[in-house]
């Protein structure tokens, strides 16, 4: 009974551990205290001039269920409402400058105003929601995207 116990917790470690980077425990703790826009919430804006406006979808050469989720979602509605959307494999030593921008060092999911120029930083809300109230995250994205680059 105790290595099925010990070896449940394994796999349930292994699984919440696999889109992450071993860098990185969570999308927030990886914005430097200096950018000077980091709030407590989940969502941290940063400034960014090098970066076109739009939605950043960053992720690994090897993508969990969650990630796909995160990533084809957020593509589709996009497209729907006619913005630019951008698969980052921050893998690729070309997209590495880029992902140092968006501070992505593991899967997440950013938006760029066309408006302030201001990066926020929707990684957290979008892997908790993306399979788990596909709804929720469907309306929030819509939301910010329509305020932030429409």
């Amino acid at each position: 009974m105790k290595q099925l116990i010990t070896f449940s917790f394994l796999a349930l470690a292994l699984s919440i551990g696999a889109c992450q980077s071993k860098n990185k425990k969570e999308t927030a703790s990886a914005w430097p205290s200096s950018c000077g826009n980091c709030k407590a919430s989940t969502e941290c804006q940063a400034t960014s001039n090098t970066a076109e406006a739009g939605v950043y979808y960053f992720h690994g050469d090897r993508k969990c269920k969650t990630c796909k989720a995160v990533g084809t979602k957020a593509k589709e509605i996009a497209e729907s409402l006619k913005v630019k959307f951008f698969d980052i494999n921050f893998d690729k030593e070309n997209n590495k400058e880029l992902a140092k921008t968006f501070h992505a060092s593991s899967s997440g999911l950013y938006i760029k105003s066309s408006k302030s120029g201001e990066i926020q930083d929707l990684t957290i809300f979008a892997f908790r929601n993306a399979l788990n109230d596909t709804p929720a995250y469907v309306e929030k994205l819509q939301t910010v995207i329509k305020a932030e680059l429409q």
